[in-house]
Formats: C-alpha cells, sequence, structure tokens
C-alpha cells in the first residue's frame, strides 16, 4: 500500500509542481482523481465493518472537503512561490513563511478535530488508524514538494555557475 500511495503523491504534486500555473479547472481534475484513488487505498487499509464504513465515509467527505481547502492553498503558496523564486524579497520571504506555517498548523488542526470525529464514529484505534494514513500521506507529499521545487537561492547559484563557465 504504501507504494501505491507513494505513486499517487508523487503523480499528484509532482504534476503540480512541474507548472509555475495550474489553473482551477486543472487543479480540481487532479485533485477528483487522487481523491478517488486516495479513497480506494484508505478503504482497502481501513478494512472497515459494514457499520463503521457506513458511519465512516460521511465524515470522510466533509473532512476531505476541508482538507481540499488547504490543499489548494498551498498549491497557490507553491505558485506564488515558483513565480518570485528568481527575485524574491525580503518581505515576499517573510509573508510565504508565514502562510506556509499557517498552513501546516492548520492541517494539524484539521486532523485533530477530525481524529476526534471520526474516533466518536468508529473509535479511537481506528481513528488513530485514519490519522497515521493521512499523516503518511500528508508527509509524502511535502518530500515529493521538496524534490521538485528548487530551495531559494538555488536559482541564482546556478545562473552564477552557468555565467562563469560562459
Amino acid at each position: 500500500m504504501k507504494k501505491q500511495v507513494l505513486f499517487f503523491a508523487i503523480f499528484f504534486f509532482g504534476t503540480v509542481s512541474l507548472f509555475a500555473q495550474v489553473s482551477q479547472g486543472d487543479m480540481q481534475i487532479v485533485q477528483k482523481y487522487f481523491g478517488a484513488q486516495k479513497a480506494a487505498l484508505l478503504k482497502e487499509y481501513m478494512a472497515f465493518t459494514p457499520q463503521q464504513d457506513s458511519a465512516f465515509w460521511p465524515v470522510y467527505n466533509k473532512y476531505e472537503n476541508e482538507r481540499q481547502a488547504l490543499g489548494a492553498q498551498r498549491v497557490a503558496l507553491i505558485d506564488q512561490y515558483m513565480k518570485n523564486i528568481k527575485d524574491i524579497t525580503a518581505d515576499q520571504a517573510k509573508e510565504m513563511v508565514d502562510k506556509g506555517v499557517a498552513l501546516e498548523i492548520s492541517f494539524k488542526n484539521l486532523q485533530k478535530k477530525y481524529f476526534a470525529e471520526v474516533a466518536k464514529k468508529i473509535g479511537p484505534v481506528k481513528a488513530a488508524q485514519f490519522y497515521q494514513f493521512e499523516n503518511y500521506i500528508n508527509n509524502v507529499i511535502n518530500l515529493t514538494i521538496q524534490e521538485n521545487i528548487p530551495f531559494v537561492g538555488d536559482m541564482e547559484q546556478k545562473h552564477a555557475v552557468m555565467t562563469k563557465k560562459k
């Protein structure tokens, strides 16, 4: 299962991070595809009883809507970063870091909120299993993003090296 999650996360954020601009429509198509694949993996991983299954999915759908909204904000932040990476100002750097930290905190708060809701519906052990699944996916996505976008200063260093070679 971990290989499947890794593949879909790399596909999703690898696709998103390759483009400097992602249209809202394209983002929705990719999120819909990724969401369907993720739900199938989650269903397999969780191995619900029929009662747990019917109690879980309505809560999950609410969670997913909120998580996707945070995901769209993350993609917008990446887009902003990629547009400004070559000549980022001190103010832009601070603003982007502040937004990134706020998004991470929002995501963790979302996980905490839905852990409690899922625990009420299907018990804390299954809720912990769901939390672990979501954490794993988010960690893979974060790693994929880090591997596919340049660090601040990388563009200037590469340009300086290329200029010296000429």
